[in-house]
């Protein structure tokens, strides 16, 4: 047993402190239950530094496993607790069966760290590649509730969402990607090849070139006698890119800008809105303090813009507010968001209306990206036709000048 200091709401929606003796965070927030009171932080007495979960066991070897591995043991490790397996004796046969070799040494090795006395959470923990923090809170509160089967098959079926959305929108973008590939080799097939041919004939018959085909010998000179300096280009825009979205504002504004970019913005919208819906719905359900679970939603959404306005909900909820307030008032959520989850929190079925949006946003997110092709086409049409009509004019606009000069 352990002494904590908790924050709370009770039934009139005042806040209260105290402290109680329990075995786990989980433990405390049952016997607020008790009392009538919804837990709103939970910390240690003694050490409050040291509350939540946070470990750091070495460094990650074990590399980064397939999305489709992890899903797949998930589920699988999810039926085997619930069979009542031994956990060794499960993870075992999972590690001997699986054909990702980052995921099974980093199982190996968690079958030897669980024998020597830390939890699986903590063995888990060594290995960020493999599960991500997310992954390793869901099974700490899993392991704190006793009910790890049940938060693994949900986290199994959010981590599936997620995998068929990546794959989904890959094969949405396949064939806008092949467009541009082919006409930056059309590009610089006409430029190196064929325009310096004609070059050499229209200087000959003191042609006035176009800004067409002198823009096309430009890039042609350039490709030829400067390719390493375009590489090094290429190379340092690269570096610079990563470099700056590596920064703390760098990494704002270009998280900022995937709400505001045409066409890509509404799909990446509804999949960070799913994301956030079935993270929250998980940790929720698990048993963890509200401000815990938002600490955790804020640093696996994966968005800084939304982890700070998750923070600001945060203080919202340690005011004494619901999480709903501060959805409402965000311009980052949709407003069906904030209205289904304040239905939830005066409902008493937050869970509830939290597993409908999940729903309702796995929906859109799929009819989104299978429309996502359809809404790119026009735009890939009116590049291509651009690009042809800018090749065919750096050709034949000469060869009317020269017409003229024949006709003189």
């Amino acid at each position: 047993m352990a002494a904590y200091v908790y924050k709370a709401v009770d039934s009139s929606g005042r806040m209260v402190k105290g402290e109680v003796d329990a075995a786990s965070e989980i433990g405390v927030t049952t016997e607020l239950a008790k009392m009538g009171y919804m837990p709103v932080s939970i910390a240690f007495k003694a050490k409050p530094q040291e509350s939540g979960f946070k470990f750091s066991f070495g460094k990650d070897n074990s590399g980064t496993v397939s999305p489709k591995a992890l899903v797949i043991f998930s589920r699988q490790f999810a039926v085997i607790i619930k069979a009542a397996v031994p956990i060794l004796e499960g993870l075992g046969v999972l590690a001997e069966q699986t054909e990702d070799q980052a995921l099974k040494k980093a199982l190996n090795q968690i079958i030897h760290d669980v024998e020597g006395g830390i939890s699986l959470s903590q063995a888990m923990s060594k290995h960020p590649g493999v599960f991500s923090q997310l992954y390793v809170n869901t099974v700490v509160a899993g392991e704190s509730a006793g009910i790890l089967d049940k938060v693994l098959f949900r986290l199994s079926n959010m981590l599936e969402e997620d995998m068929e959305n990546r794959s989904n929108i890959s094969a949405a973008l396949r064939y806008p990607i092949m467009v541009v590939v082919a006409l930056i080799i059309a590009v610089i097939a006409l430029s190196v090849f064929v325009i310096p041919q004609f070059a050499g004939i229209y200087s000959t018959m003191s042609v006035s070139l176009p800004l067409p085909t002198t823009i096309m010998i430009i890039i042609g000179k350039t490709l030829t006698h400067y390719w390493y300096l375009v590489i090094a280009g290429a190379v340092g825009l690269s570096f610079l890119f990563k470099s700056a979205i590596n920064t703390s504002r760098g990494r704002y504004i270009w998280d900022d800008l995937k709400f505001k970019a045409p066409i890509i913005s509404k799909v990446y919208t509804k999949i960070t809105m799913l994301r956030f819906a079935s993270m929250l719905s998980i940790l929720y359900q698990s048993g963890l303090p509200v401000l815990k679970t938002l600490d955790i939603v804020g640093m696996t959404i994966g968005n800084v813009v939304l982890t700070k306005e998750i923070d600001k909900i945060k203080q919202d909820v340690a005011d004494g507010k619901g999480i709903s307030g501060g959805v409402m008032g965000s311009k980052f959520f949709p407003r069906l968001v904030g209205y289904m989850i304040s239905i939830g929190e005066k409902s008493g079925s937050l869970p509830m209306m939290l597993d409908s949006l999940c729903e309702y946003f796995n929906l859109e997110v799929r009819t989104t990206i299978k429309n996502l092709t359809v809404m790119i086409e026009p735009l890939m049409t009116a590049v291509l036709g651009l690009a042809v009509m800018g090749m065919a004019l750096a050709i034949f606009l000469p060869m009317w000048n020269m017409i003229k000069v024949f006709k003189g």
